[in-house]
């Protein structure tokens, strides 16, 4: 016995030793100190500090040739939809696993010549962001299997995915009734520009909450390989009970960039973007709405990140029925004395897609930020930004009593942030 437990303990050893020589760790940490002073406030709210963190340990290990496990663990203090993002001690850290899947790859199969296959907790991006990004903030969301293949120039991906579950009353087992999401991606080159299609179905418990999303895009270089530039359009049409209006809407966005060395400086860049979400137009019978659930993409800030699930300035789910505009500016240069500093200016602009009140609910965003690589893995970012809203407070409501949310008010923002990659 003792000598079959000893052979037993050895197999164990030369495997554990097998896998650690090929086992990849990798993560990043950052750390973010807060000071916002509010002006123009009917609270009296005067200055809050804050600080945020955010870890993440990614792993691999390779079981064989072709096949790969991954994992990826993320502490988390984030909460988008307040204007303290949990201020330091009053917020719960979260661990979660928001990717944990396996991977067989294989290549000359079939007729394709690759063939790759997933299973199990992972994220599933498109283009730019526009009708389904990725984000570290979706972090119980699409457990499902995906499929890659390429064949000559071209390349599909298929997606399908569970991202929430009925429960019992007592939370120990699943109960009928699940909301799903599939996804098919088609890409090729075409003269140096990667073009993509795809379609997005997503099946929310109960009757008439399915939607589908068609959409498309191209990204590249043109003229030279300085100046580049993306654009992406998306139709979206809900699933509506008989006798009720039709519900749909477009989404778009594009942008272009170049970047030149000049005089004093190693690099510089000009880069500006646009995206809309349209929003309901209250003189037609249809009611227009572009509003995926997991839309996800960051411009600027606060007001310049935009996530389906978490909120931002983003008509989610009737949150902004006007629909949203959003305009995103840049310029950075890096100085050639200075080759690991770089200044950044950027200003952002969100409006409504369809103004029907006259009122604009969004605030304009101007920051200055500072990047110094201290050393290959470690960054320091100071920022300080502005925010000032576009229109005076109103009762909205018409309640006769100006709320919390409709209040209107400015504020100032500095933040240092410490990055560690490793």
């Amino acid at each position: 016995m003792k000598r079959i437990i000893t052979v037993l303990l050895l197999i164990i050893l030369s495997v554990a030793s097998d896998l650690k020589a090929q086992m990849n760790i990798e993560g990043d940490f950052q750390m973010r100190w807060y000071t916002d002073s509010f002006s123009e406030t009917r609270d009296n709210r005067n200055r809050e500090n804050y600080t945020r963190y955010l870890s993440r340990l990614r792993g691999s290990v390779r079981a064989s040739r072709n096949i790969t496990f991954h994992t990826q663990l993320s502490s988390i203090i984030y909460n988008e939809t307040q204007s303290a993002r949990n201020i330091g001690g009053t917020g719960k850290m979260q661990y979660v696993i928001n990717q944990l899947y396996s991977e067989l790859s294989e290549s000359n199969v079939l007729f394709f010549d690759v063939l790759r296959l997933r299973a199990g907790r992972q994220a599933f991006g498109i283009g730019n962001g526009l009708s389904w990004g990725e984000s570290y903030y979706y972090t119980d969301k699409f457990d499902g299997f995906r499929a890659d293949a390429a064949l000559y120039d071209f390349t599909l991906s298929l997606f399908g995915a569970i991202t929430g579950q009925n429960l019992s009353e007592s939370g120990l087992y699943p109960e009928p009734g699940s909301d799903q999401i599939y996804a098919l991606r088609v890409g090729r080159e075409i003269y140096n520009q990667n073009v993509i299609g795809y379609m997005i179905n997503q099946k929310l418990r109960g009757s008439f909450n399915d939607h589908v999303i068609f959409g498309g895009g191209s990204t590249g270089t043109f003229l030279n390989e300085r100046l580049e530039y993306f654009a992406e359009f998306a139709r979206q049409d809900f699933n509506t009970a008989p006798g009720l209006p039709a519900k749909g809407g477009i989404g778009y966005m594009g942008g272009i960039s170049y970047r030149f060395p000049l005089w004093l400086f190693r690099s510089v860049k000009v880069e500006s973007r646009y995206a809309a979400y349209e929003g309901d137009d209250k003189s037609t019978p249809e009611q227009e709405i572009f509003s995926p659930s997991y839309a996800s993409f960051f411009w600027g800030d606060r007001f310049g990140y935009v996530n389906g699930e978490i909120g931002g300035t983003f008509p989610n789910r009737g949150r902004n029925r006007d629909g949203s505009r959003i305009w995103y500016n840049r310029f950075y240069v890096i100085p050639a004395a200075f080759p690991d500093l770089r200044i950044q200016l950027q200003y952002l602009k969100i409006n409504e897609y369809k103004d029907n009140d006259g009122y604009n609910t969004f605030d304009d965003e101007l920051s200055l930020r500072l990047y110094y690589r201290i050393y290959r893995n470690t960054q320091l970012q100071l920022r300080y930004s502005m925010s000032f809203p576009n229109e005076e407070d109103r009762d909205i409501n018409n309640s006769g009593l100006l709320s919390s949310s409709e209040d209107r008010y400015s504020y100032q923002r500095f933040m240092a942030e410490l990055r560690v990659v490793f």
